[in-house]
């Protein structure tokens, strides 16, 4: 789950070409490059940098990754302005705050391109059946200014009236949604998985299929990195979306992956799969309108003079070419 995103929050302070057949053989270990990839622990979109590494992907291409697991996205973004991260998963109006603060950072590649896992759901015996049935309802949120959040609103849109948006914290979403606090809670992977594994809970709204691409996550690097590390930032994207195809092809040892790695139960990582990894974009490719879309919930949070769409991302690393595992 991402860290609140609002105006008063510390980003305030934070503010594809196909390789060479020569570049992609493995060179002498003395010209390994280090990139410091960061994003949310076990959040499904940055699984394939994990599977890369298992897959020995980064290491044939010349290139060592680290991951670092972030509380948030905002907390990823503090990171890249401060030298600390050169690669990391983030949600565009997040990185459009940045920018708006000073941040020189760009979006150089699509994760999700639309809210796969994210769904708004209610206790199983619940009334509520679509947006509609949403007017005027109690949705519980993550936080104010958070993904959830943004997402909360769009459903009161939809709704054509107002909701009540209850913050809960990520630990808070199920209790207060099962001890019938909320009527709904906008619930993000896994924790969606879990709560219909376990049959408590339905979905009122699957915002992956109800909500028009808005790429809820891509990848950003601060632009001093794409100057000064330009070819291991190329060389991680082909390892990451090459990682992503392999998956995607190799649903057994995918599954087995994501339990080995997220120590998710065999439903949950089966529902990980389906959704979140068959929904990653195969190479990076974003479209300008989908990038306009992701603002425009930012728009509905009361984020305002944000830069524009185009500004926001660079379309010289896509789409990537993927090498063979």
């Amino acid at each position: 789950m991402r860290a609140p995103l609002t105006r008063r929050s510390a980003l305030v302070a934070a503010g594809a070409g196909l390789f060479a057949s020569a570049a992609l053989k493995r060179p002498a270990l003395a010209q390994t490059t280090l990139l410091r990839v960061g994003g949310t622990p076990n959040y499904g979109p940055v699984l394939p940098v994990h599977a890369a590494n298992k897959l020995g992907l980064f290491e044939k291409l010349g290139l060592k990754v680290e991951f670092t697991g972030f509380a948030g996205g905002s907390a990823a973004m503090e990171a890249v302005a401060a030298g600390e991260a050169d690669m990391i998963n983030y949600f565009p109006p997040g990185v459009a705050l940045a920018k708006q603060r000073g941040v020189a950072a760009t979006i150089i590649g699509a994760g999700t391109l639309t809210p796969r896992g994210w769904k708004i759901m209610a206790k199983k015996d619940s009334p509520l059946s679509g947006v509609k049935d949403l007017a005027r309802k109690k949705i519980g949120v993550s936080a104010n200014g958070s993904t959830t959040d943004f997402f909360a609103l769009w459903a009161a849109q939809q709704s054509g009236s107002m909701v009540s948006r209850i913050p809960l914290g990520g630990g808070g979403l199920i209790p207060g949604l099962l001890a019938g606090n909320v009527d709904a809670i906008v619930a993000y992977p896994p924790l969606s998985y879990q709560l219909e594994s376990s049959g408590d809970a339905k979905v009122v709204v699957d915002l992956g299929t109800a909500m028009q691409p808005n790429l809820p996550d891509v990848w950003v690097a601060a632009d001093k990195v794409l100057t000064q590390k330009k070819d291991a930032i190329q060389k991680a994207l082909v390892g990451i979306y090459s990682a992503t195809r392999y998956m995607k092809k190799n649903p057994d040892w995918t599954v087995n992956f994501i339990q080995e790695q997220s120590k998710f139960s065999p439903a949950v990582a089966k529902l990980e799969f389906e959704n979140t990894i068959m929904g990653l974009s195969d190479d990076g490719t974003i479209k300008e309108e989908w990038v306009e879309n992701s603002l425009a919930l930012g728009r509905l949070a009361g984020l305002q003079e944000l830069p524009s769409a185009k500004s926001m991302f660079s379309t010289e690393f896509f789409p990537v070419t993927a090498i063979d595992a």
